[in-house]
C-alpha cells in the first residue's frame, strides 16, 4: 500500500464535484484482477494520461456496500447462469464524502446501468421511499430481499484527461455476514468504464501487455462464493482459479475459493 499511494501522489487531482462528465451511469465495463505489485507496474506508465479522485485531501477512499438477495440467491445465480439480463440491489456508503445511496445496477448485454436514491443509512428490511424505488426499477418486491453480505474495500478511481472514461481500482477486498468475513488478499479489481465500445483505453492496453486478459467478475458473487455453504459456482470456476493463483502469493495463505 505505501507504494501505491506514493505513486498516486504524482497523479494530478480532479475533486468529486468535478468529475460529472464520467459518472457514466449508463456504460461499457471492462474488468481486470491483477496483484497490487502488477498494478503499481502498469499504473506508473500512465501519470500523466489520468487524473485522480481526491476527497479532503484522501486518494484513497474507503467504501461499504451492503448487498440484497431472495432468499434463494436469485441475483447471484442470474449471474451464475450467464443471464443477459439481471440485477443487483445494493446500499453503499462513501466514507470520506459521507454520501449513502440505495442502488441499483441492470446488466443487459454488455451495458451496466445504474440507478440510486440518497439515503440516511442502511436499513434491515426496504421499507418507505427505498421499498417504492425498488419496486418501480427492478422486477422484484421490497419484501423478498434480504441483507446478503457486506463488502468494505478500498477504492482509487482514475479520470482520463482527453476521453470519457473512468477507472475504478478495488484493493483490501473484506467480505462478511453474520455467520463469518473473509478477506482477498493479494487480488485489485480493476474497472474501466467507457460510454462506448469506441473509446480507446491505453490503460487497458497496459494492463493487457502485462499478460491480464478482461476477466468478468462481481465482488458480490466472490463473496457469496467465499461466505455461503452449498452455493453451486460451477460457471466461476475458471475465474475463481485466476483469484486462488493470486491469493497463493500471498505469504502463509492457504484459503482456497475452488475446492
Amino acid at each position: 500500500m505505501n507504494v501505491l499511494t506514493n505513486l498516486i501522489s504524482f497523479f494530478d487531482t480532479i475533486q468529486l464535484n468535478d468529475t460529472g462528465r464520467v459518472k457514466l451511469l449508463n456504460r461499457i465495463d471492462t474488468k481486470f484482477l491483477l496483484s497490487p505489485k502488477a498494478l503499481v507496474d502498469c499504473l506508473s506508465a500512465h501519470i500523466e494520461d489520468y487524473e485522480v479522485v481526491e476527497i479532503n485531501n484522501e486518494r484513497v477512499l474507503n467504501y461499504e456496500t451492503k448487498y440484497f438477495d431472495t432468499s434463494d440467491l436469485n441475483m447471484y445465480y442470474e449471474h451464475h447462469n450467464g443471464k443477459a439480463r439481471r440485477y443487483k440491489v445494493r446500499y453503499r456508503r462513501y466514507a470520506e464524502s459521507g454520501d449513502q445511496f440505495l442502488e441499483v445496477k441492470y446488466k443487459e448485454k454488455n451495458r451496466t446501468h445504474k440507478q440510486r436514491i440518497a439515503v440516511d443509512g442502511f436499513q434491515s428490511h426496504l421499507s418507505g421511499n427505498n421499498e417504492d424505488f425498488i419496486e418501480n426499477v427492478t422486477p422484484y418486491r421490497a419484501d423478498e430481499l434480504f441483507p446478503s453480505i457486506t463488502t468494505k474495500f478500498k477504492r482509487i478511481t482514475l479520470v482520463n484527461k482527453k476521453v470519457c472514461e473512468r477507472i475504478t481500482i478495488d484493493l483490501n477486498i473484506n467480505f462478511s455476514n453474520t455467520d463469518s468475513d473473509f478477506e482477498l488478499k493479494n487480488c485489485v479489481i480493476v474497472e474501466i468504464k467507457r460510454n462506448k465500445e469506441d473509446v480507446y483505453s491505453s490503460f487497458a492496453r497496459t494492463i493487457k501487455e502485462h499478460g491480464f486478459l478482461p476477466l468478468s467478475i462481481s465482488k458480490y458473487c466472490l463473496g457469496t462464493v467465499a461466505l455461503k455453504d452449498g452455493v453451486k459456482y460451477n460457471r466461476f470456476k475458471p475465474r475463481l482459479r485466476k483469484v486462488d493463483s493470486l491469493m497463493a502469493q500471498e505469504e502463509n495463505n492457504h484459503f482456497a475459493l475452488v475446492v
